[in-house]
């Protein structure tokens, strides 16, 4: 549920420019097909995801954030189609969180008129399905927006005490406790370090250490307006910081297990250890991940597009 109709109107050009799948760091081959129908118009098959996925709560989540941005042109059919039915109440909160994010920079204010209209659908999702933590997680991005953090930390217990090892809802999180939103460096390093210290062997949610210290290192490159290659590599050689992620992937290599946005935290660890100088880990990692790139995370510092940055990465490792 992040901001990216930029990047996404790019993506056509960068998968041809880059041979990368941008956007598309996850792994679920009947919502690859689904999108291309929901963008169509063709909303029900987006409709039997979500539903399908009700006992998969990592699966639910990443289904609901990419089918709310393939149907943003459809909002007055998914608002028809949605009535009383909990899953396409959520899908429509969502799709509404995420054309409102894409407002954010609208100077009438209809960026926080668009994000109240969220409300409603996801409340009725989440009454209508207590121990769902999706709506909890979409609730998160819209309080974000609305810039409430006495909401977000309300909204973190309401999805930690439904699903305390959620991927995504750690995400959206990590987010909102980031110095650029409604955090500081010191709060989300010490979220990321507190999930992975309490992580389990094949926990996912290990790879919010490396998305603090993106976040951090990125925090400190717009505000001192140093060469993003040269202040990614000071941070990631740090050898604190470097003990600190050999530690969290280690713990989720321990005992691996399927999940749907392992892609993702691939490219988390494997960015942090190629910017760090341990190719070898790097290699491994990317190696792994393949051609599906996050659309903005971890590869969008400097002049280069995400495909791009991560092709040069993936040649000077000897993956290409």
């Amino acid at each position: 549920m992040i901001p990216v109709k930029v990047f996404r109107a790019a993506a056509f050009v960068l998968e041809k420019t880059s041979r990368m799948q941008v956007g598309r760091a996850w792994h679920d081959p009947a919502l690859d097909v689904a999108l291309r129908r929901v963008r169509a118009g063709r909303l029900e098959r987006g409709l039997d995801l979500i539903r399908q996925a009700r006992d998969d709560h990592e699966l639910r989540a990443l289904r609901v954030t990419e089918l709310a941005t393939a149907a943003e042109a459809h909002l007055d059919a998914l608002e028809r189609l949605a009535g009383d039915d909990p899953d396409a109440l959520l899908w429509l909160g969502a799709a509404r969180v995420q054309h409102a994010w894409e407002l954010r920079d609208d100077l009438t204010g209809r960026f926080h008129e668009q994000l109240a209209t969220a409300a409603e659908p996801l409340r009725r999702a989440a009454e209508a399905d207590p121990a769902d933590p999706v709506p909890w997680d979409v609730l998160q991005w819209q309080a974000m927006g609305l810039g409430d953090r006495d909401e977000l930390d309300r909204l973190w217990e309401e999805l930690a005490s439904r699903a305390p090892r959620l991927f995504a809802g750690h995400y959206t999180r990590a987010q909102a406790l980031c110095g650029k939103w409604h955090g500081s460096d010191e709060e989300v390093l010490a979220f990321a370090r507190t999930a992975a210290a309490t992580a389990g062997p094949g926990d996912l949610v290990t790879a919010m250490l490396p998305l603090a210290h993106f976040e951090v290192a990125w925090s400190e490159i717009a505000a001192s307006g140093r060469d993003a290659q040269e202040v990614l590599e000071a941070h990631f050689r740090d050898p604190y910081v470097a003990e600190e992620l050999i530690d969290a992937v280690d713990t989720w290599h321990a005992r691996p297990r399927p999940h749907p946005r392992s892609v993702e935290a691939m490219h988390l660890f494997g960015a942090a250890f190629y910017y760090g100088g341990h190719h070898a880990r790097a290699q491994s990692l990317l190696m792994n991940a393949g051609r599906r790139v996050p659309e903005i995370l971890p590869w969008s510092a400097g002049s280069l597009t995400p495909g791009r940055r991560y092709a040069r990465a993936r040649r000077e490792l000897g993956l290409d």
